[in-house]
Protein backbone atom coordinates (compact mmCIF):
# COMPACT_ATOMS: atom_id res chain seq x y z
CA UNK A 1 0.00 0.00 0.00
CA UNK A 2 1.35 3.40 -1.00
CA UNK A 3 1.17 6.16 1.57
CA UNK A 4 -0.23 9.56 0.71
CA UNK A 5 2.18 11.86 -1.10
CA UNK A 6 2.66 14.00 2.03
CA UNK A 7 3.64 11.06 4.25
CA UNK A 8 5.59 9.09 1.67
CA UNK A 9 9.31 9.28 2.35
CA UNK A 10 8.98 11.96 5.02
CA UNK A 11 11.98 10.46 6.83
CA UNK A 12 14.28 11.14 3.86
CA UNK A 13 16.15 14.46 3.86
CA UNK A 14 16.01 16.64 0.75
CA UNK A 15 19.81 16.54 0.32
CA UNK A 16 19.79 12.74 0.17
CA UNK A 17 16.93 12.73 -2.34
CA UNK A 18 18.78 15.31 -4.46
CA UNK A 19 21.89 13.12 -4.44
CA UNK A 20 19.88 10.06 -5.52
CA UNK A 21 18.13 12.06 -8.25
CA UNK A 22 21.43 13.42 -9.61
CA UNK A 23 22.87 9.90 -9.57
CA UNK A 24 19.85 8.60 -11.49
CA UNK A 25 20.39 11.28 -14.12
CA UNK A 26 24.11 10.46 -14.43
CA UNK A 27 23.32 6.75 -14.76
CA UNK A 28 20.59 7.42 -17.31
CA UNK A 29 22.93 9.58 -19.39
CA UNK A 30 25.63 6.88 -19.29
CA UNK A 31 23.26 4.06 -20.21
CA UNK A 32 21.06 5.83 -22.75
CA UNK A 33 23.97 7.43 -24.54
CA UNK A 34 26.86 4.97 -24.30
CA UNK A 35 30.31 6.12 -25.49
CA UNK A 36 29.82 4.17 -28.71
CA UNK A 37 26.68 3.45 -30.69
CA UNK A 38 28.24 0.19 -31.81
CA UNK A 39 29.83 -2.80 -30.10
CA UNK A 40 32.39 -5.15 -31.65
CA UNK A 41 30.80 -8.49 -32.54
CA UNK A 42 33.37 -11.25 -33.05
CA UNK A 43 30.69 -13.52 -34.53
CA UNK A 44 30.07 -10.97 -37.28
CA UNK A 45 33.63 -9.74 -37.75
CA UNK A 46 32.47 -6.13 -37.43
CA UNK A 47 30.71 -3.82 -34.94
CA UNK A 48 26.93 -3.87 -34.61
CA UNK A 49 24.56 -1.03 -33.72
CA UNK A 50 23.47 -1.10 -30.09
CA UNK A 51 19.83 -0.87 -31.20
CA UNK A 52 20.20 -4.21 -33.00
CA UNK A 53 21.96 -5.74 -30.00
CA UNK A 54 19.16 -4.54 -27.70
CA UNK A 55 16.60 -5.99 -30.11
CA UNK A 56 18.41 -9.36 -30.25
CA UNK A 57 18.47 -9.42 -26.45
CA UNK A 58 14.76 -8.54 -26.31
CA UNK A 59 13.84 -11.33 -28.74
CA UNK A 60 15.99 -13.81 -26.78
CA UNK A 61 14.43 -12.77 -23.45
CA UNK A 62 10.90 -12.81 -24.85
CA UNK A 63 11.47 -16.25 -26.40
CA UNK A 64 11.93 -17.60 -22.88
CA UNK A 65 8.53 -16.17 -21.85
CA UNK A 66 6.19 -16.31 -24.86
CA UNK A 67 5.93 -18.24 -28.05
CA UNK A 68 5.78 -17.07 -30.73
CA UNK A 69 7.35 -13.64 -30.23
CA UNK A 70 5.59 -10.87 -32.16
CA UNK A 71 6.83 -7.52 -33.43
CA UNK A 72 4.41 -5.94 -30.95
CA UNK A 73 6.05 -7.91 -28.10
CA UNK A 74 9.47 -6.57 -29.11
CA UNK A 75 8.14 -3.01 -29.43
CA UNK A 76 6.70 -3.19 -25.92
CA UNK A 77 9.91 -4.67 -24.51
CA UNK A 78 12.05 -1.95 -26.13
CA UNK A 79 9.49 0.77 -25.37
CA UNK A 80 9.56 1.94 -28.98
CA UNK A 81 6.89 2.57 -31.58
CA UNK A 82 5.72 -0.47 -33.54
CA UNK A 83 6.77 1.11 -36.85
CA UNK A 84 10.27 1.88 -35.57
CA UNK A 85 10.74 -1.69 -34.32
CA UNK A 86 9.29 -3.16 -37.50
CA UNK A 87 11.83 -1.21 -39.56
CA UNK A 88 14.67 -2.22 -37.21
CA UNK A 89 13.66 -5.89 -37.35
CA UNK A 90 13.55 -5.69 -41.15
CA UNK A 91 17.16 -4.50 -41.15
CA UNK A 92 18.07 -7.30 -38.75
CA UNK A 93 16.41 -9.83 -41.03
CA UNK A 94 18.49 -8.47 -43.92
CA UNK A 95 21.58 -8.86 -41.69
CA UNK A 96 20.68 -12.52 -41.06
CA UNK A 97 20.04 -12.00 -37.34
CA UNK A 98 16.41 -13.07 -37.28
CA UNK A 99 13.60 -14.47 -39.34
CA UNK A 100 10.11 -13.07 -39.58
CA UNK A 101 7.00 -15.11 -40.07
CA UNK A 102 3.27 -15.18 -39.52
CA UNK A 103 1.60 -16.31 -36.31
CA UNK A 104 -0.44 -19.40 -37.20
CA UNK A 105 -2.96 -18.47 -34.51
CA UNK A 106 -3.44 -14.92 -35.81
CA UNK A 107 -2.28 -14.35 -39.37
CA UNK A 108 -2.29 -10.57 -38.80
CA UNK A 109 0.61 -10.88 -36.33
CA UNK A 110 4.18 -10.90 -37.56
CA UNK A 111 6.45 -13.17 -35.52
CA UNK A 112 10.21 -13.00 -35.09
CA UNK A 113 12.82 -15.56 -34.07
CA UNK A 114 16.58 -15.29 -33.76
CA UNK A 115 18.72 -17.14 -36.24
CA UNK A 116 21.85 -18.95 -35.11
CA UNK A 117 23.79 -15.79 -35.95
CA UNK A 118 21.34 -13.69 -33.89
CA UNK A 119 21.87 -16.03 -30.94
CA UNK A 120 25.63 -15.65 -31.38
CA UNK A 121 25.17 -11.86 -31.21
CA UNK A 122 23.35 -12.31 -27.88
CA UNK A 123 26.24 -14.47 -26.62
CA UNK A 124 28.89 -11.98 -27.79
CA UNK A 125 26.95 -9.06 -26.27
CA UNK A 126 26.64 -10.94 -22.98
CA UNK A 127 30.38 -11.63 -22.96
CA UNK A 128 31.13 -7.96 -23.72
CA UNK A 129 28.71 -6.78 -21.04
CA UNK A 130 30.33 -9.05 -18.46
CA UNK A 131 33.77 -7.78 -19.48
CA UNK A 132 32.75 -4.13 -19.12
CA UNK A 133 30.89 -4.72 -15.87
CA UNK A 134 33.92 -6.52 -14.43
CA UNK A 135 36.08 -3.60 -15.52
CA UNK A 136 33.70 -1.07 -13.92
CA UNK A 137 33.45 -3.02 -10.65
CA UNK A 138 37.04 -4.26 -10.46
CA UNK A 139 37.74 -2.26 -7.29
CA UNK A 140 34.58 -3.46 -5.53
CA UNK A 141 34.48 -6.51 -3.26
CA UNK A 142 32.22 -9.42 -4.12
CA UNK A 143 30.08 -8.48 -1.10
CA UNK A 144 29.69 -4.91 -2.34
CA UNK A 145 28.62 -6.15 -5.78
CA UNK A 146 26.16 -8.57 -4.19
CA UNK A 147 24.74 -5.71 -2.13
CA UNK A 148 24.54 -3.52 -5.25
CA UNK A 149 22.71 -6.26 -7.15
CA UNK A 150 20.27 -6.72 -4.27
CA UNK A 151 19.56 -3.00 -3.93
CA UNK A 152 19.22 -2.48 -7.70
CA UNK A 153 16.80 -5.41 -7.96
CA UNK A 154 14.78 -3.99 -5.08
CA UNK A 155 14.81 -0.55 -6.72
CA UNK A 156 13.69 -2.00 -10.07
CA UNK A 157 10.81 -3.84 -8.37
CA UNK A 158 9.76 -0.71 -6.49
CA UNK A 159 9.87 1.38 -9.66
CA UNK A 160 7.86 -1.26 -11.52
CA UNK A 161 5.22 -1.27 -8.77
CA UNK A 162 4.99 2.46 -8.14
CA UNK A 163 5.70 4.13 -11.47
CA UNK A 164 2.15 3.52 -12.76
CA UNK A 165 0.82 5.43 -9.73
CA UNK A 166 2.77 8.60 -10.50
CA UNK A 167 0.38 10.11 -13.09
CA UNK A 168 -2.50 9.82 -10.62
CA UNK A 169 -0.45 11.22 -7.74
CA UNK A 170 1.00 14.01 -9.86
CA UNK A 171 -2.40 15.71 -9.85
CA UNK A 172 -2.22 16.00 -6.07
CA UNK A 173 1.37 17.29 -6.05
CA UNK A 174 1.76 20.56 -4.20
CA UNK A 175 5.16 22.06 -3.43
CA UNK A 176 3.93 23.20 -0.02
CA UNK A 177 2.89 19.65 0.96
CA UNK A 178 6.25 17.99 0.40
CA UNK A 179 8.16 16.92 3.50
CA UNK A 180 11.35 18.85 4.09
CA UNK A 181 12.41 17.68 7.55
CA UNK A 182 14.79 14.77 7.95
CA UNK A 183 12.89 13.31 10.89
CA UNK A 184 10.20 10.62 10.48
CA UNK A 185 6.65 11.90 10.58
CA UNK A 186 7.70 15.50 10.03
Amino acid sequence: MVRTPKAAGAHLPDELLDTVDKTFRRLRKATVRPPSAQLPMPCLGHPLDMSKIFACNAVADLSEQVSPVSVKDVALALELEHSTVSRLLGEMEDDGLLTRGVDPGDRRRTTVALTTLGSEVVNDATTASRFFTRLLLADWTKGEVEELAHVLNRLAATIHDRLPLLPELAGSFNCDDQPTAATPGA
